[in-house]
């Protein structure tokens, strides 16, 4: 992923669009546990990306608030999800999975402890769903949020 303008912290484990490995071997094996988190750093106005692989998030990097206009006071949208390509002509792989949600917790892809961050530090939890965008629903789906939660994923297969 291009991501122009982006500082990698010494040492970070990961880079925006790298792949993350070991995936989750479901139903009956290892379930990863991938977190998150964007926030505007109080002093600099960066924004600032953490994440964990079944650990607490560290810092990867972060984006200078010089190359933001709006996002230089604050963030007004929220968006999240999940993405495939397949070349034209051939078939769009698995999403999660590979599990439709309604495979059910351990089965299906999800995410969990939805929150915003705000100005202080504290995390509110995301209780309303969001408008979805989905490409094709006999491929890849997704639940509505639930307790801060939802469940996404499916086997792929459809050629455009």
């Amino acid at each position: 992923m291009d991501c122009p303008g982006f500082i990698r912290a010494n040492g970070a484990a990961i880079s925006p669009g790298d792949a993350i490995q070991p995936v989750s071997d479901v139903p009956h094996g290892h379930i990863q546990s991938i977190t998150v988190r964007v926030l505007k750093d109080k002093k600099s106005g960066d924004w600032w990306v953490y994440y964990g692989f079944n650990s607490v998030p560290t810092g990867v990097g972060y984006f200078p608030k010089s190359l933001f206009s709006y996002l230089a006071n604050k963030a007004n949208q929220l968006a999240f999800g999940g993405a495939v390509v397949a070349h034209r002509a051939a078939s769009t792989p698995s999403m999660g999975s590979g599990s439709f949600p309604n495979g059910g917790q351990g089965r299906a892809a999800s995410f969990t402890n939805l929150g915003i961050i705000d100005k202080e530090g504290n995390t509110k939890p995301i209780m309303a769903d969001f408008p979805t965008l989905v490409t094709n629903n006999k491929c890849h789906s997704i639940t509505p949020i639930n307790h801060a939660a939802c469940l996404y994923g499916g086997p792929g297969g459809c050629v455009r």
